[in-house]
């Protein structure tokens, strides 16, 4: 197993799990974790970086949004695929998946702390969506301070 503590620890964990191990992989992150892969030449040579689309109004998204809907620890079904609160949802994260995701976290909470237990369209207020990009911006924050 790579030694941990080096600046190519990341970069020497791949090489030790597609080698060694002989899995297939496949890396999903931000741009500056693509552009750390890519400064390695060896993994820049096995890898090919691809940048996911933002998500728009269609079959893909409902799904997406049926999947968090059930998935999400609420005590009553949220109706997030219904037009106004799909639309809402794509209007304030941009289609922007990890932007989605926070929203969505956030608006579960909020959901169960007002004790309403399921995310509707006042749900999606102002504060929640300032809230769930503060918590963006915080990891943000983390990472680059470790």
């Amino acid at each position: 197993m790579p030694q941990e503590g080096n600046a190519n620890a990341p970069a020497n964990c791949l090489r030790f799990l597609a080698n060694d191990l002989h899995l297939p992989l496949v890396c999903v992150g931000t741009n500056e974790a693509k552009q750390a892969l890519m400064t390695d030449q060896q993994l820049a040579d096995r890898f090919e970086a691809r940048e996911l689309p933002a998500w728009r109004d269609d079959t893909g998204f409902h799904q997406l949004l049926a999947s968090f809907g059930s998935t999400l620890p609420l005590r009553r079904a949220s109706a997030l695929r219904e037009a106004r609160i799909r639309k809402r949802i794509l209007h304030l994260t941009e289609g922007v998946t990890v932007r989605v995701c926070r929203l969505l976290e956030e608006a579960a909470v909020q959901a169960i702390a007002s004790g309403g237990e399921r995310i509707e369209l006042e749900t999606l207020s102002e504060e929640v969506v300032t809230a769930s990009l503060v918590s963006i911006s915080d990891r943000r924050t983390r990472r680059t301070a470790a």
